[in-house]
């Protein structure tokens, strides 16, 4: 998967949210910072197919999902080779346990609780998860 953008072309940010509203202000802030803000339609289970098709550099994920839960589509996205470097940052207004926090860090995701961060944090993770994802090794097969 190519992770850089063509010439005039803007890297992708993938937004996995069934909050409408949060979800138009992080395309908005997506956007603002220079990237393409794609939603992803939390109603589709299709995550590998829309993260190969769109070629996010990062994906920001909710976890308290609708059909889908987050924890499900990041197990997903880890357990592909096309897609498993791609850097996943959580942003969700659940508390999670220990043992959810540990999960996340083994698979190098960051996790950021809603109602607890300022946007300037949210950007910063963007930002070092777009870096990471720039230095990643590119896959291209299962």
């Amino acid at each position: 998967m190519s992770k850089t953008a063509l010439p005039g072309e803007k890297q992708t940010v993938m937004i996995v949210e069934d909050s409408e509203d949060f979800s138009n202000l992080m395309k908005f802030v997506i956007e603002d910072m220079g990237y393409a803000g794609v939603q992803f339609p939390v109603d589709e289970e299709d995550i590998i197919g829309w993260a190969t098709e769109h070629k996010p550099i990062v994906i920001l994920m909710d976890l308290a999902l609708r059909r889908k839960g987050g924890m499900e589509f990041i197990e997903e996205l880890k357990g592909y080779a096309a897609t498993r470097n791609i850097p996943i940052v959580v942003i969700t207004g659940r508390d999670l346990s220990s043992k959810e926090i540990l999960t996340l860090q083994m698979k190098d995701v960051r996790y950021l609780r809603k109602g607890r961060i300022e946007m300037h944090e949210i950007k910063q993770a963007i930002t070092e998860a777009a870096t990471q994802a720039k230095a990643a090794p590119i896959h291209k097969e299962k």
